[in-house]
């Protein structure tokens, strides 16, 4: 079945002398597609005969010069059939087939208590998505939805297993792909997302496990200084993989810092 670009459908049957917006929309898809010999407007001309005979004879169909409404399916945009419902040679009743748009979305259920972290619209929380195949694509969250749904224990991603009590609250949080290609030929598969639910540029780092708790409270890096081992205490900032932000006076880049083995 055709599909044609636009939002007026296909309800009359189309020929010679037929004019309006769905005569329009006809021709503007028959000049898109590459025919020629008509003017894109709201007459049904013989040049728009001659375009869609052509567009027939391409299709395999009768040439007649005329559009029924079940000749094509009129939609605003690329179609990406979900199911078909109605049997080959079945009675057309009821839906045929369903439909979404071409682009690819990744879901994730995230645990509710972490929906302080996400953010959708114009600071939109960006993301990693880990593919089957080991490649990755970037990615925005685009939509974070407001009904939170407990999975019972005994059940993958529960809290706990053989229970029938309820485990972690999950709300569906949706992925935008800017880069489709990126993400191959896959329709439907398990991905590995990785958040960023906060980031900071322009900062220091030291690997975690080179803060040294300090008796008086707080923490320090160990260094070498002048008169030997020294004790240079730090703020911290945000970790992230394995990482800490620190800062503080004598905090320097290329600070060399003790880091247990």
């Amino acid at each position: 079945m055709p599909l044609l670009y636009g939002s007026t459908p296909l309800y009359r049957t189309l020929a010679v002398g037929s004019e309006g917006k769905d005569v329009e929309l006809l021709e503007k898809n028959l000049s898109a597609l590459g025919y020629t010999g008509f003017t894109v407007d709201e007459e049904f001309t013989q040049g728009t005969d001659d375009a869609v005979r052509g567009w027939q004879e391409d299709l395999g169909r009768e040439e007649t010069g005329t559009v029924r409404a079940g000749d094509a399916v009129v939609a605003s945009g690329a179609r990406r059939v979900a199911e078909v419902r109605a049997p080959r040679g079945s009675a057309p009743a009821g839906d045929v087939l369903t439909w979404t748009g071409t682009e690819r979305i990744i879901t994730v259920d995230l645990e509710a208590k972490f929906e302080d972290l996400v953010e959708d619209g114009e600071n939109a929380t960006r993301a990693t998505v880990e593919l089957p195949d080991g490649t990755s694509v970037d990615a925005e969250v685009s939509d974070i939805g407001t009904a939170a749904t407990a999975v019972a224990d005994g059940e993958e991603g529960g809290a706990g297993s053989g229970g029938s009590g309820a485990g972690e609250a999950t709300l569906p949080v949706e992925l935008k792909v800017g880069d489709q290609k990126g993400l191959g030929r896959y329709q439907a598969a398990p991905v590995e997302v990785t958040l960023a639910a906060e980031s900071r540029e322009d900062v220091l780092a030291v690997p975690v496990n080179a803060l040294v708790a300090l008796r008086e409270g707080g923490y320090a890096l160990e260094t070498v200084g002048s008169t030997g081992i020294e004790y240079l205490p730090v703020d911290l900032g945000m970790f992230a993989g394995g990482m800490v932000e620190v800062s503080g006076e004598g905090v320097t880049d290329g600070l060399v810092v003790g880091v247990p083995k």
